[in-house]
């Protein structure tokens, strides 16, 4: 290895051979002391002749203030007048080179060294032969004879500056860096300050592939005063010789360091927020006519630039995220191709984890799924006790009534808006509240006025209006993670798992978080519209039927298809099996209530919300007589709304499980229509069963 970046720094350092020369020309006769130097040959040649004395120091003066043409003339001078004083025929070999007269310099410095042979005579003539007109080609005898004068040079005067300074490029052009090395390392014991010091151990270092370690010391050479061109040009070639993970390995770590820093920065955020949340829900309105948001309204706005802060991150990271799969599935294939055994089939399962993973992310972004209906769109027209009710719970919270209501089979009870940002910002979306069946049944009116009202406080709030980049960011993690495990790559040691595991955490833990706050709020408006007891009556409710229906829909379900029997109606089936004790179910029931909600809940405590709603400043509230009456009353056609829904529920477990359910056949109808169309198993009275809470309540 060493010998290929020897021949590669040769390449690399031989366009600097011009810019350098400038150093060693500047530098003739520069002794370790400078003025002792001086004297000495100043006392030499007044020994010699007084009157060349005088001459030789006007020839000084002049070359100081780089009059070459004058200085030239009084060596001239000087070497009539003394021929044995070849100070004087050294110095007009280096102002000769300053004219650019360079065949002229090197054998006028033949001519000093053949008069005396001294150090500074051989390091003249090395420096002479060294420099070459630009453009011309190295001539291999000039530098071999260059790099032995320049040795002897350094060997007579090894604390000499200049000396090394002219082995040191010697050696670079003559490509011998174990000289380079060694004249480095002197010119660092007897010139740290000297800025061509650190430039030719940079120039060590890279030829020894230490790239990373030779930019530092060329910047220091660069503090130092070394020219921007010589700088340049030397860092640019460093760098095109750095492997890619050298070359940006620190920037790319300190970015990874921070990315990872923000992601801790916005988690830590959530967590100050969920606590000052659970403190804004347990302080009371000192009137029941206070704004129910209006003592929180900075606290949802701080949420909702946190949030936003959080999304635009997700996107930010994706990038980073596939360019580290890159980078470890492309590290792991050129590995093998490294250690010269490349097995096949495991570059072949890298080579597609990798594509797999970079395909979900790039999916996540460009794939938006078609909207699809939340359930089975109610014509209000035909229910025109349910659209009522709708209307006085909007009048009662000012806001505007849902446009749409879809039934499901299961117990949701939440609302959403569909639109874009133009019909948000007109107030043209389209509001929608999803009921499900199983919810409906014991439910009472006045209960259900005030869940309703809790839906609508979402409304008044705003909480359900704005929401598209982090819908938007919601449905790409989801995405990302299902095309991830679709494809295998769900695995702890893929990146983009890590991070959408990771990610999805943190989102949770910021959009649950003003979840919670934006659930207290509109348990306020829910308070304030109907009464404290009416909403906890319904939300009790809503968590009541939630677990009865599901033990009646899994026990229901299991003996419908262990013996083979036809369901028409789930709601109205009697389990004739073994079910649940009720202290069971009531125990369940009562652990949903005051189970502790995890940092990721989008919902408080329910224990909590009865506390702080019946916290409340009480207020008169308009009871109607129907609000005794059960919710079914409000719908026209309970029966076949059940029937309706359980047909879903067919389909679904007929597509999930490959079961089919017969649905059996019809009988006759009757007058009393609360009996159509039962088969023999439903004729009997129905079995309580359960509603749920949904994502609204």
């Amino acid at each position: 290895m060493q010998a290929t970046w020897g021949k590669r720094s040769s390449r690399l350092f031989g366009a600097l051979a011009v810019a350098l020369a400038g150093l060693l020309t500047s530098a003739e006769g520069k002794a370790a002391d400078e003025a002792a130097f001086e004297r000495d040959l100043a006392e030499q040649i007044q020994k010699l002749d007084p009157e060349a004395a005088k001459l030789f120091a006007e020839a000084n003066a002049a070359r100081e203030r780089n009059d070459l043409a004058g200085a030239a003339e009084l060596y001239e001078k000087v070497r009539a007048q003394v021929p044995k004083f070849s100070a004087a025929t050294r110095r007009l070999c280096t102002v000769k080179l300053h004219q650019g007269a360079r065949d002229e310099a090197v054998a006028l410095c033949r001519k000093a060294l053949a008069t005396e042979d001294v150090a500074e005579n051989k390091a003249a003539l090395a420096q002479a032969l060294l420099m070459r007109p630009q453009g011309a080609s190295p001539n291999t005898s000039e530098q071999r004879e260059a790099f032995e004068l320049a040795s002897s040079a350094a060997a007579r005067k090894p604390d000499d500056k200049f000396a090394q300074l002219l082995l040191c490029e010697s050696a670079l052009q003559y490509s011998r860096f174990d000289q380079l090395r060694s004249c480095s390392r002197a010119l660092e014991r007897i010139a740290p300050t000297f800025a061509p010091t650190y430039l030719y151990a940079s120039m060590v270092d890279a030829s020894e592939g230490k790239l990373g370690e030779a930019v530092e010391k060329l910047e220091r050479a660069k503090s130092l005063g070394i020219d921007d061109q010589t700088y340049t040009s030397l860092k640019g070639q460093y760098e095109e010789a750095m492997p890619f993970y050298e070359r940006y390995g620190t920037t790319l770590l300190y970015g990874f360091l921070g990315w990872l820093v923000g992601l801790a920065a916005l988690l830590g955020l959530g967590g100050l927020l969920s606590k000052l949340t659970l403190r804004a829900a347990t302080a009371v309105p000192k009137s029941a006519d206070e704004n129910a948001t209006g003592a929180d309204k900075w606290l949802r706005r701080i949420y909702g630039v946190v949030l936003w802060a959080c999304c635009a991150y997700y996107y930010i990271s994706l990038p980073i995220v596939m360019s580290l799969v890159l980078v470890a599935g492309g590290g792991i294939i050129y590995g093998f191709v490294a250690i010269g055994r490349i097995p096949v089939k495991l570059v072949a399962i890298v080579a597609i984890f990798t594509l797999v993973s970079l395909w979900a992310m790039l999916k996540s972004i460009f794939f938006r799924p078609k909207e699809s209906e939340p359930g089975d769109k109610l014509d209000l027209a035909e229910h025109p006790k349910l659209r009522a009710v709708l209307e006085e719970v909007a009048g009662r919270i000012g806001t505007r009534p849902v446009d749409n209501v879809y039934m499901t089979p299961t117990t949701e009870v939440g609302v959403f808006e569909r639109g874009g940002l133009l019909r948000q910002l007109t107030g043209r979306t389209e509001r929608c509240l999803v009921l499900g069946a199983g919810v409906l049944d014991g439910f009472s009116i006045g209960a259900f006025k005030a869940v309703l009202a809790h839906e609508y406080g979402h409304f008044h709030n705003e909480d359900t209006a704005g929401g598209g980049f982090a819908l938007a960011v919601r449905r790409s993690v989801f995405t990302m993670a299902l095309s991830l495990a679709q494809g295998g790559a769900a695995a702890w040691y893929n990146p983009a798992w890590l991070f959408v595991n990771g990610f999805h955490k943190i989102f949770l833990r910021i959009s649950q978080g003003a979840s919670r706050l934006q659930e207290v709020l509109a348990d306020r408006w829910a308070a304030f519209a109907y009464g404290a007891e009416a909403f906890t009556e319904g939300l009790k409710h809503v968590i009541d039927r939630s677990i009865r229906f599901d033990v009646h829909t899994q026990v229901a379900l299991s003996e419908v298809i262990q013996e083979k029997r036809a369901l028409a109606n789930l709601y109205r089936y009697r389990v004739r099996g073994k079910t649940p004790e009720e202290a069971e179910i009531e125990k369940a029931i009562d652990e949903a209530i005051h189970a502790e909600p995890s940092p990721y809940d989008s919902h408080p405590k329910p224990a909590d919300r009865f506390a702080w709603v019946n916290a409340l400043p009480k207020r008169a509230i308009e009871v109607s007589p129907d609000d005794t009456l059960e919710v079914w009353a409000l719908f026209e056609s309970r029966a076949k709304l059940e029937k309706q829904m359980t047909q879903k529920i067919r389909e679904a477990v007929a597509m999930n499980h490959g079961v089919i359910i017969p649905a059996g056949k019809p009988k006759a109808k009757k007058k009393d229509e609360a009996e159509e169309e039962t088969d023999e198993a439903e004729e009997q009275a129905p079995e309580a069963a359960g509603a749920g809470a949904g994502s609204g309540a």
